[in-house]
Order: structure tokens, then sequence, then C-alpha cells
């Protein structure tokens, strides 16, 4: 399958190097530390490296991929329709995860917007939509409350 790249992206990619760069000039005075001991500019320096990584990328592709536009394309002069079912049910997911946070715990509260999301495109099985916040609700609270100690209660108080 070949990529379809436009102008816009070679664009973007310009944008995202200079804010990558920029945020290095800027972070560049900060204490990076290690993997187990992160000073205050662990974070941001691999954040702008990974802006950076992108960006290049990204102007790599577009350079050399061809110009060719997608169908109705904004860069082609045509309106794209907005999607608002989508747009509406992912909003609504991390609305719902928001919400259901605090009074229910953070397994509900991912069940919750997994199930909000899934309507956002083509709904999946109900089997599927078990599996899969099963396996979301693992992760997080592995990751979140396991891994990095963070203050979440699991079940409702």
């Amino acid at each position: 399958m070949k990529l379809r790249l436009d102008d816009t992206d070679l664009r973007a990619g310009v944008v995202l190097v200079a804010l990558g760069i920029s945020a290095l000039a800027l972070g560049a005075d900060l204490t990076v530390g290690t993997a187990a001991e992160m000073g205050e500019g662990y974070v941001p320096r691999a954040m702008a490296v990974a802006l950076l990584s992108f960006g290049t990328l990204l102007v790599v592709l577009s350079l050399s991929s061809g110009t060719a536009t997608p169908p109705s394309s904004p860069a082609r002069g045509e309106e794209v329709p907005v999607r608002w079912r989508p747009l509406a049910f992912v909003t609504t997911a991390v609305v719902v995860f928001a919400l259901a946070l605090e009074p229910l715990g953070l397994l509900a509260a991912t069940a919750a917007s997994v199930v909000a999301a899934n309507f956002a495109g083509q709904p999946l099985s109900a089997r599927s939509v078990v599996v899969l916040v099963c396996v979301l609700s693992a992760l997080v609270a592995v990751v979140f409350v396991w891994a990095l100690g963070l203050p979440l209660h699991l079940i409702p108080r």
C-alpha cells in the first residue's frame, strides 16, 4: 500500500521539527537525570525528541512519496464534511471517564469509557467489547496503580 501524502504533511512536519527544536532549546538548562532517577527535564526532553523525530519522518515521507492529494481533501479546495458521530462519542467517552473515575473507581470508569467509545465507529460485538474492557481495565490497573503507584481506587470506596 502506497502512502499518499501532500504538502500539508510537509508543513506539519516542519512545524513539528520547529517545536521539537524549540523545546530542546528551552529545556537545555533543565536536569535530565536517568531513567531510574528522572530530573525535571527528562520528560520534556523525551517529548521534544519525539516531536523532532515525527516531524523529520513526516518531512522525509512527504518529499519522497510524491505530492498526490487524497480525494476530498482540503488541499484541493474541497470541503470535507465533519464526522459528528465519532466526535460526539469519543468526547462522551472522555467525559464519562472523568465523571466516573472518582465515584466508581478506575475499573468501572475504564469500562464505561470503552463502552461509550465503542459507538464512535462500527460497533464491536458484545463479546469483543467485554474482552476489550477486561484487557484494558487490567492494563490500566497494572500501569497506573501498580507500576506508577498513582493513588487511584480500582473499585468504588
